[in-house]
């Protein structure tokens, strides 16, 4: 599951919206980060995306850096790759934004939505990363996310929501998928033994 713990991001942008719930008409904002970490975090994506994204380095190029896992896939395997565009979508998740210098009350905002990631891989094992996390939110957090884009560099930490918890939408899609395969299997075996039935 993807995470962050007080990891450096910039603010890209802030947009505030309205969301409606039936006619209850509610106020809720559009953050974009962006961000670079180890090419890791693919892992949380797909467990074969770092490995379609990256490989080990040739001889004479550059080698294996401390920050960079055992498997020593630092290089960018296909260099002419546009930035990859994800279709992930997660649910339920727990957003702070930090200053740099850790002072003063954190902005918390909760149930919030992951989207739009967009990942491109750079020499040396690291990944740029843009995504919006979108949440409703009350005027004087708008504010505070107002303040947040003027300063733009903060600490983000993303906390996931707990197993079976109203978690991701993927898990939510498979859920329904399995259910309505069930449905189906079912009413196919009643079916059969109507016919059974009818035959006796």
């Amino acid at each position: 599951m993807f995470q962050l713990d007080k990891h450096e991001a910039a603010i890209a942008n802030v947009n505030q919206r309205i969301q409606r719930h039936g006619d209850e008409r509610r106020l809720a904002a559009d953050v974009k980060f962006a961000l670079s970490a180890s090419n890791e975090v693919l892992d949380a994506f797909d467990p074969t995306l770092r490995q379609d994204l990256f490989r080990k380095p040739g001889s004479g190029e550059q080698q294996e850096l401390p920050s960079i896992g055992g498997d020593r896939l630092t290089e960018v395997k296909h260099p002419a790759l546009e930035p990859l565009k994800l279709n992930h979508e997660f649910k339920g998740y727990e957003l702070h934004i930090d200053g740099l210098l850790d002072a003063g009350t954190p902005i918390v905002l909760v149930d919030v939505g992951l989207k739009r990631f967009v990942l491109e891989p750079k020499e040396g094992g690291s990944v740029q990363m843009t995504f919006t996390a979108s949440a409703q939110v009350e005027p004087a957090e708008l504010a505070e996310l107002s303040d947040a884009l003027v300063r733009e560099d903060v600490r983000l930490t993303l906390i996931a929501p707990k197993r079976g918890a109203g978690g991701g939408e993927d898990l939510l899609e498979d859920d329904d998928e399995h259910e309505a395969a069930a449905a189906e299997a079912g009413q196919l075996e009643a079916a059969a033994a109507g016919d059974l039935e009818d035959a006796a």
